[in-house]
C-alpha cells in the first residue's frame, strides 16, 4: 500500500467531547484561531474567569491526538501566561 498524503487536521471541538457554545470549545477555538493567547485575553475577550481550569481540560482532552497547549510567562507582566497549541 501506498500512501499519498497525510493529514494533519486538527480535531474539532466536538472531536474533544466539548458542546458547542462551552467555555472549553470557546478557549480551544481561540487557541485555533491565533498563535498564542495569553490568560488576560481569555478573561476579557471570552469571560472565562476559571483560565487555568479550562487549559486543564483542554490538555486532558489533547493528549490522544498527541497534541498540548504551552504555556509560557510574561516575563515582565507578573501572572499573565501566553498559552499555545502544540502538537
Amino acid at each position: 500500500m501506498t500512501q499519498t498524503s497525510m493529514s494533519f487536521d486538527r480535531p474539532t471541538a466536538r472531536d474533544l467531547g466539548f458542546r458547542e457554545g462551552s467555555q472549553n470549545s470557546q478557549l480551544y477555538r481561540m487557541l485555533l484561531e491565533r498563535p498564542r493567547v495569553s490568560n488576560i485575553e481569555i478573561i476579557h475577550q471570552a469571560y472565562i474567569l476559571n483560565s487555568t481550569g479550562r487549559i486543564s481540560d483542554l490538555r486532558k482532552a489533547l493528549k490522544p491526538y498527541l497534541m498540548d497547549v504551552k504555556a509560557t510567562p510574561d516575563p515582565n507582566r507578573k501572572g499573565v501566561f501566553y498559552y499555545e497549541l502544540k502538537g
